[in-house]
């Protein structure tokens, strides 16, 4: 789980470089703010997948305001399933 939210986190990092200011580049700071936290938090897969349900319905975290979450959700939920994905192929080789 760290890995993937380290990649990620990376990813986000990198395409917020390459943005201006405005409402994209909030949620990407936003998405890069969740992830830290849930990295202190030494978040599990089953805890992952609440989250993404909660950004899924609109909702930000308690303690934590997300701008964009479903947008958020959505990117989150692409990532995590490729990363699984490729998970499942490194196991089954």
């Amino acid at each position: 789980m760290e890995i993937f939210m380290d990649e990620v986190v990376t990813g986000f990092r990198r395409r917020l470089a390459l943005l201006p200011d405005g409402g994209d580049r909030r949620a990407i700071e936003d998405g890069i703010a969740l992830l830290t936290s849930c990295l202190r938090d030494g978040m599990d897969e089953a805890r992952f997948e609440m989250l993404l349900s909660m950004l899924r319905a609109g909702r930000s975290p308690a303690g934590l305001a997300v701008l964009k979450p479903d947008v958020i959700a959505r990117e989150l939920t692409r990532n995590w399933q490729e990363y699984q994905a490729a998970a499942a192929v490194t196991a089954r080789n």
